[in-house]
C-alpha cells in the first residue's frame, strides 16, 4: 500500500494516538484493528499472543513491568568492540 518511490524524510507514527508518549495505546490500537503493519495485528489475531495483546492493553503497569524486564535483559547482551565484532554493511552476511 505504500507508495512507489516515497520521500524518505516521511514518517508514520506506530502509535497514531499518542505518538509522542511511552505508554500501551499501541496493544489498545491492535485491540481494534488498528495495527499499522500485519506483523502487528498479527499479534492480536493469533489466540497464542492475544492473552498478551489484551494485558497489555488493559494494563500499563504491566506493560511497563515487561518493557524493564525486557529491557534489562537487553543491556546483558554485551557489546563487541574494537576487533571483537564488526559494524555489518548488510546484517545478513559478514562483511
Amino acid at each position: 500500500m505504500c507508495p512507489v518511490n516515497v520521500d524518505p524524510r516521511i514518517a508514520i507514527n506506530m502509535d497514531p494516538t499518542t505518538p509522542q508518549t511511552f505508554d500501551n495505546a499501541y496493544y489498545k490500537n491492535l485491540e481494534q484493528g488498528k495495527g499499522l503493519f500485519s506483523s502487528d495485528q498479527v499479534l492480536f489475531t493469533d489466540k497464542r499472543s492475544r492473552p498478551t495483546v489484551n494485558l497489555f492493553a488493559s494494563n500499563k503497569n504491566a506493560f511497563n513491568q515487561a518493557f524493564v524486564n525486557a529491557i534489562t535483559k537487553l543491556g546483558r547482551v554485551g557489546v563487541l568492540t574494537g576487533n571483537q565484532g564488526e559494524i555489518r554493511r548488510d546484517c545478513t552476511r559478514v562483511n
